[in-house]
């Protein structure tokens, strides 16, 4: 198995809540909504500039 690296994200209590808010809604951890969020961005980027190496 893959190690997964691990990092810290500050976030004000507001946005905290409204991500938390969105995950729950479509019924997913806070984590997997992160990571969707993280490899959509990952991917419109490279889709954009090409593919990173």
């Amino acid at each position: 198995m893959k190690q997964k690296e691990e990092f810290t994200v500050r976030l004000d209590g507001e946005l905290y809540k409204k991500l938390l808010f969105v995950a729950e809604k479509e019924n997913n951890s806070l984590n997997n909504h992160m990571l969707h969020l993280i490899r959509t961005n990952v991917a419109y980027y490279e889709k954009v500039h090409g593919k990173i190496k």
